[in-house]
């Protein structure tokens, strides 16, 4: 007998990760698609998409779409004003934090997040000085931009909904997604040498990253050693010279 299909809610459903990840999840999941928009960067339209803005929606709508939902992926983004980044990675914060919200009371079982290795990039200066061989997901973060300092934010936040004083333990996992696009060489003869060796270290395809997603979705019980449901993990390929673990 057939379990039953998880209903998936993926959030920034027109952007970039979600259009890597669609193609494995329309036919394994029942899915729930909102965006601020139902087209991706190069305006084709993507099917099923709802539009809904999770910084300004009404509450009552929001809590609504997300009634019946197993697991929540958010890849929703914010694209900050080059003149406001701090402020516009804050609302990005807001809105992750909007999301645990309404799963934690909306009887939502899982949230797995797109974060980004951005959030404890600043020990690839260790790294290239040979003073440090590995970054893992425990090493205490590390953000150098505001980006990378609102995904860490992300994560902390996961953590406190995750360890159950707020209540009950929701269940989170964060993929820190490095490169995930495919490299040539010749895009980076303009560029400096670290740009390549970065995106080489941390390169994810396609199929890795929509394998990883696919199992953050069906692993049954993600209680660490201390009971909570929370984890860390790089979202990247088995690269021969990557220092992300």
């Amino acid at each position: 007998m057939e379990s039953q299909r998880k209903t998936v809610l993926l959030t920034g459903a027109t952007g970039y990760i979600a259009g890597q990840l669609l193609p494995a999840l329309r036919d394994r999941y029942d899915l729930r698609l909102i965006d601020v928009r139902d087209t991706n960067r190069d305006g084709e339209q993507v099917a099923g998409v709802e539009i809904v803005d999770l910084l300004t929606d009404d509450q009552g709508r929001l809590e609504t779409l997300i009634q019946g939902v197993d697991t929540v992926i958010h890849t929703g983004y914010l694209r900050p004003r080059p003149n406001a980044v701090y402020e516009d990675e804050r609302k990005n914060v807001d809105m992750m934090q909007r999301v645990y919200d309404l799963a934690l009371n909306n009887g939502v079982a899982r949230v797995v997040a797109a974060s980004t290795n951005q959030a404890a990039k600043w020990y690839e200066q260790p790294y290239y000085a040979g003073l440090k061989d590995r970054v893992s997901p425990e090493d205490y973060p590390r953000p150098d931009t505001f980006y990378g300092w609102a995904k860490a934010a992300y994560e902390s936040l996961g953590f406190l909904y995750a360890c159950g004083t707020l209540g009950r333990k929701l269940e989170v996992i964060q993929i820190r997604i490095v490169a995930p696009r495919e490299i040539d060489a010749a895009d980076f003869e303009n560029t400096q040498k670290a740009q390549y060796i970065r995106d080489i270290t941390g390169y994810i395809s396609e199929r890795d990253i929509q394998q990883l997603f696919r199992k953050s979705i069906d692993t049954a019980d993600i209680e660490d050693e201390f009971g909570v449901p929370f984890h860390i993990f790089y979202g990247v390929s088995n690269n021969a010279r990557t220092f992300w673990s």
